[in-house]
């Protein structure tokens, strides 16, 4: 009886190891660069340390903007280029991601966050307060484009 365990046991992880690695390609997918809904941010979507996703300001319309709405005084002076403002997403599967959080610079707060691959050039951002119901979302494009500087908004 122990052989037989043994040998299920054996086929079952040999099963579960290729849905894993499938799983980890799929969320791979959203690595890369994402042109912000108002076309005026770039966000490089990458791994963190601790292997949850993130995304960080890597271009835009305006380079020297500062964080002036951020609840610290301290870190108003700050440039948002290379501030990571998407962090601790996790991978749900079925391209979705959840877990995490999304820093608004518009108005200094932070959200909870669900990303929702919608093809292979869309990603659907969705910050919300409490649960899903409350939030905004966008849909952020994929960037392939070299320079990470945009034209100025048009006011």
């Amino acid at each position: 009886m122990p052989r037989l365990l043994l040998i299920v046991s054996t086929v079952l992880l040999a099963l579960a190891l290729p849905a894993a690695e499938a799983s980890d390609d799929q969320a791979a997918l959203i690595l890369g660069n994402w042109l912000t809904e108002p076309r005026d941010g770039i966000i490089q979507i990458s791994v963190a340390a601790d292997g949850s996703y993130q995304g960080k300001i890597v271009g835009g319309n305006n380079p020297q903007r500062q964080d002036q709405h951020n609840p610290d005084p301290a870190r108003r002076s700050q440039l948002l280029l290379g501030q990571t403002i998407v962090q601790g997403m996790k991978y749900d599967g079925e391209g979705r991601w959840s877990g995490g959080t999304i820093y608004d610079p518009d108005s200094g707060r932070t959200y909870k966050c669900r990303l929702e691959r919608l093809d292979a050039d869309r990603l659907q951002v969705r910050g919300f307060i409490g649960f899903a119901l409350l939030g905004r979302s966008q849909v952020w494009t994929r960037y392939r484009a070299s320079s990470m500087t945009l034209p100025a908004a048009v006011q």
